[in-house]
């Protein structure tokens, strides 16, 4: 007899293949112009698209190291094993918002330092996400990734694994190769210990629509929060500063991560899909409690009941997501996300206070403000 997981699993499987699944897109990233106007075209989903324009313009030479990081990301797969340099390649190249190593670069120029050096903590730390991306599309079964068949869907699940294994030793290679190794490395291997506690947790969670508010915050601080915060703190390391700026940038960089994947969580609940780039519900589908979803069953207790078939291994009608959605927005559950976003963001501002004014903090601010209110 198959156990209640192998059978949510197997539900999983037929779900996110048939038209229920969720669809991702994501544009490519190259030029200095088409990297200005996808910074720009982020910024228009906040609250106050002009400053994050303006700040993001302030920054001298911002699109040239960009462009530069983009080269580095290329030439970090040159000497991988075709196989896995190709299922690599497909995501890295596919683009993405790159927001780890923009900070990166930000925070190094904010402690006063050469934007440049901190370009191979910016390529390290975006080969990591998308290592963590390479397997959670293994674990979800994820038919799509930034608007392409992912890469498991190419090269099979067994090397998309492994060119996420392969990625994340890139990345700490390039860390190790770095003059600011002594405070980085140990830190990434730490950040990427939480990043699978994080997901352990995610999935012993996953189906039964059991997980509390601590369980939620557990899961995205070590998920999403963990990797900002080191990728802040890299670039305090890069422009040679220790104690307490990198200090102060991580916890900027936890809090924009936390506020970030609260943003993504509420607007699963409430975005317009062509603008989200995927499905409304799609974490409902993948059997997923995030906090808008868990403060609607707090509210409404009997929503559990109808959630069961879905906790059981039933695939989810539409007219059945369409109830929860309904649900969670009475409830207030996607304002109470939008409302913590907020207030993570308004802590992550007030750590940057250690550092000097100037563009790149400014750029910084302009960032984590963009971030938390985009696409609302």
């Amino acid at each position: 007899m198959s156990s209640p997981m192998s059978r949510v699993a197997s539900a999983r499987r037929r779900r996110l293949t048939g038209p229920t699944a969720a669809r991702y897109i994501a544009p490519g990233m190259g030029t200095d112009r088409e990297i200005r106007e996808q910074l720009e075209e982020a910024a228009q989903g906040g609250a106050r698209p002009a400053k994050a324009q303006a700040a993001l313009a302030q920054v001298p030479r911002l699109f040239e190291e960009l462009a530069a990081l983009e080269e580095q990301l290329t030439r970090a797969t040159v000497d991988a094993e075709s196989t896995l340099q190709a299922a690599a390649r497909h995501l890295v190249s596919a683009g993405g918002k790159r927001v780890r190593p923009t900070v990166t670069l930000l925070a190094c120029g904010a402690c006063g330092g050469n934007m440049a050096d901190a370009i191979p903590f910016g390529v390290a730390a975006e080969l990591t996400h998308s290592a963590t991306l390479l397997h959670d599309d293994v674990i979800d079964d994820g038919p799509t990734r930034r608007g392409l068949p992912a890469s498991r869907v190419i090269w099979g699940n067994t090397v998309s694994v492994l060119a996420g294994d392969w990625l994340l030793t890139r990345s700490l290679e390039i860390t190790a190769a770095h003059p600011a190794s002594a405070r980085a490395l140990p830190a990434l291997l730490a950040t990427m210990r939480r990043l699978v506690e994080g997901e352990v947790k995610q999935l012993s969670l996953r189906g039964g629509f059991r997980a509390t508010e601590r369980d939620y915050f557990q899961v995205i601080e070590g998920k999403t929060a963990s990797l900002f915060g080191w990728a802040c703190a890299a670039g305090g390391w890069a422009a040679g500063r220790e104690g307490a700026m990198p200090a102060a940038l991580a916890r900027f960089g936890e809090g924009v991560g936390t506020a970030f994947q609260l943003v993504d969580d509420a607007l699963d609940y409430a975005a317009d899909p062509a603008k989200l780039g995927k499905r409304l519900g799609a974490d409902l589908v993948e059997g997923k409690a995030t906090l808008p979803l868990i403060r609607a069953l707090e509210a409404e207790p009997a929503l559990r009941e109808r959630l069961a078939p879905i906790a059981d291994g039933a695939d989810p009608t539409d007219d059945l997501c369409l109830q929860v959605i309904d649900a969670v927005r009475r409830s207030g559950g996607v304002e109470a996300a939008r409302a913590l976003a907020r207030e993570h963001t308004r802590t992550a501002l007030a750590a940057l206070e250690v550092l000097p004014d100037g563009p790149h903090r400014r750029a910084l601010v302009g960032s984590a403000v963009a971030l938390t209110e985009r696409a609302f």
